[in-house]
């Protein structure tokens, strides 16, 4: 973990915060209904934390839901469409997100340790200050993404499109960094060195 990355939000409210959690099978009650029934309802109850830890959401259409600080810890999420989603505070540690569609989503301060987002698009994404340590994000597309102060400390980028993309203040503490293309990136200072395996 990065020493400037904050404890994850789910792991901070287990050990102490006035937020009601419910069990997650009423949420699952209440995602089933569709994404206008899933944020009215968050608008009316911000005080429960959503719980879909471990729940399978393998290709669901989620877009533009509100999922800001929710539990999304071994969830699966791959090819879910979350574009335009709010995860900003989410806990997504452990998650599976290959393929998963995040274009436009925002992400600040989520956890993300851990998860896999192979094959992911994340164009025009704002994910300013999340923790990506131990991520896979081998040829995702981060097409000017905004990643700014973000932890990717002994992640894993293979083929991985950054171009136009805001890596200002990016921690890539031993992370694998092979083939990426990054032109037109805001790179950090200390930007590791990048192997290089394929032929040009």
């Amino acid at each position: 973990m990065c020493p400037k990355t904050k404890v994850c939000p789910r792991t901070q409210a287990s050990i102490s915060s006035p937020h009601i959690f419910l069990a997650a099978t009423e949420h699952i009650a209440i995602l089933d209904q569709g994404v206008p029934v899933w944020n009215q309802w968050r608008k009316e109850n911000p005080e429960i934390v959503p719980d879909l830890s471990t729940h399978d959401l393998t290709g669901r259409f989620l877009q533009k839901i509100d999922l800001s600080g929710a539990n999304l810890k071994a969830a699966l999420l791959t090819v879910a469409e979350l574009e335009e989603a709010n995860l900003d505070g989410a806990d997504l540690t452990g998650a599976n997100m290959t393929g998963a569609d995040l274009n436009k989503s925002s992400a600040r301060e989520a956890c993300f340790s851990g998860v896999d987002m192979s094959f992911a698009t994340l164009t025009f994404a704002d994910f300013s200050g999340a923790d990506l340590t131990r991520s896979r994000l081998s040829e995702a597309i981060l097409f000017n993404t905004i990643l700014r102060g973000a932890c990717l400390a002994h992640a894993h980028l293979r083929e991985t499109i950054l171009t136009g993309s805001d890596l200002s203040g990016v921690d890539f503490t031993e992370a694998n960094l092979i083939d990426i293309i990054s032109e037109g990136a805001i790179l950090p200072i200390d930007m590791p060195k990048m192997i290089r395996k394929k032929l040009t």
